[in-house]
């Protein structure tokens, strides 16, 4: 991701939350492929409110694939 793009991912972030869905929606329609179904936007809506609460527990990426593949690595193992 280019300075330019970090600059815009940053100010989104700084957005209300119902702008930032709604910059979801128009950037998800500008990609041309399938539309966000109404499921997947209540989801979207559900945990945007959890997180502008401070209810949601974030966690990296990292964090979370390292979690996972112990998990899995373990009930491989029976």
């Amino acid at each position: 991701m280019n300075a330019a793009a970090k600059k815009l991912v940053e100010e989104a972030l700084a957005l209300p939350p119902d702008q930032r869905e709604e910059l979801i929606y128009v950037l998800s329609d500008s990609l041309g492929g399938p539309e966000i179904s109404l499921a997947w936007r209540e989801e979207i809506e559900r945990r945007l409110e959890k997180f502008s609460r401070g209810e949601a527990k974030l966690q990296d990426a990292e964090t979370l694939f390292a979690r996972l593949e112990a998990k899995y690595a373990n009930d491989a193992r029976g």
